[in-house]
């Protein structure tokens, strides 16, 4: 995205600062900020207004700085930087702390261990997992539609929890990638360029073939192509879905997963906000946990410096001295 490209209402906030007098630099500083998050968003959300600025989600805006801090690999005080430009957008435009960007605590400069609430114990994961294949909360409608995805949703939890994968990770996953016959699945950048691989599990790959072969044959991702590994299903139509401008099966979102792990989260009965994010944090402080060096556990999840496991190191120091193993990741 260039400056042209920028939504009208970020044009008019730019224009505002410089007739408060702000200097060029700040304002072209600004700009490119600005052109990183719509440029984002406009992938995101497949298109950029007013309206999906102001009615974006805490999840949306986590995402977002996610994506920096992953893919981008934005040190703290740049994601900072940008965190706070977005909320002088919002300020400008809401004239309150009414935006979700006001909900999202940017990373501090010090680094401190992960809160306990950022991962998951051994009874949640558990818990997580059994309600997968169960139909407890769920309408006759649902218990129909229920045996078609769950494998497609048991898988996606422990790629997280199991494997570290980051959603982008996941949400980019094609036929070209996922090898059933040798137990191998290729992790891919955003420009495509592979990163790692990793090595499936016997009973994990025997759950992503069951919800492979539950796909009807027509709509059913095609071997070595560039169809989606992970399908949306329609409910009203009771299969899945299809997506012919592409002429392929119909993608799931990132957007669709996180829902996915938000309801399945809920009729665990589990606390609210658990998302992908704290999975993959319970698999990186398992690991170190279990004894795995940081230079392991970087080529594990195909990390390009090792200090962005740096807080986890710390949080596992944390834990040692506490002691109370129940409250210790899975």
């Amino acid at each position: 995205m260039n400056e042209q490209q920028l939504p009208q209402f970020v044009k008019d906030y730019l224009v505002h600062l410089t007739k408060k007098g702000r200097q060029s630099s700040t304002i072209k500083r600004y700009t490119y900020d600005l052109m990183d998050f719509f440029h984002w968003l406009s992938v995101y959300k497949n298109t950029v207004s007013l309206t999906i600025w102001t009615e974006l989600s805490r999840e949306d805006i986590e995402q977002f700085f996610l994506y920096l801090m992953e893919e981008r690999q934005y040190k703290v005080r740049t994601i900072r930087r940008i965190h706070s430009v977005l909320r002088q957008l919002a300020t400008f435009y809401l004239k309150t702390k009414q935006h979700a960007i006001f909900l999202y605590e940017p990373p501090e400069l010090e680094l401190v261990p992960l809160q306990q609430s950022e991962w998951v114990t051994e009874k949640e994961a558990r818990r997580l997992l059994s309600i997968i294949h169960s139909v407890q909360g769920l309408s006759e409608k649902q218990q129909e539609a229920r045996p078609f995805f769950a494998g497609r949703n048991e898988t996606i939890i422990r790629l997280f929890l199991d494997y570290g994968l980051s959603l982008q990770e996941v949400t980019r996953l094609t036929m070209n990638d996922v090898h059933f016959e040798r137990n191998e699945v290729i992790i891919r950048s955003e420009k495509g360029e592979q990163l790692f691989s990793i090595e499936w599990k016997d009973e994990d790959k025997r759950c992503a073939y069951k919800y492979f072969k539950t796909i009807p044959e027509p709509v059913r991702p095609r071997f070595y192509s560039q169809d989606p590994f992970f399908v949306a299903f329609d409910f009203q139509r009771m299969t899945f879905r299809w997506s012919y401008e592409n002429d392929q099966p119909k993608a799931l979102t990132d957007i669709a997963i996180q829902k996915m792990l938000r309801l399945e989260v809920a009729r665990a009965g589990l606390r609210k906000g658990i998302s992908a994010q704290h999975l993959r944090n319970t698999f990186i402080l398992r690991c170190l946990l279990n004894g795995e060096s940081v230079q392991r556990i970087q080529e594990k999840l195909g990390l390009s410096t090792p200090l962005s496991l740096q807080r986890y190191l710390l949080t596992i120091k944390q834990l040692q001295n506490v002691g109370k193993t129940e409250s210790w990741p899975y």
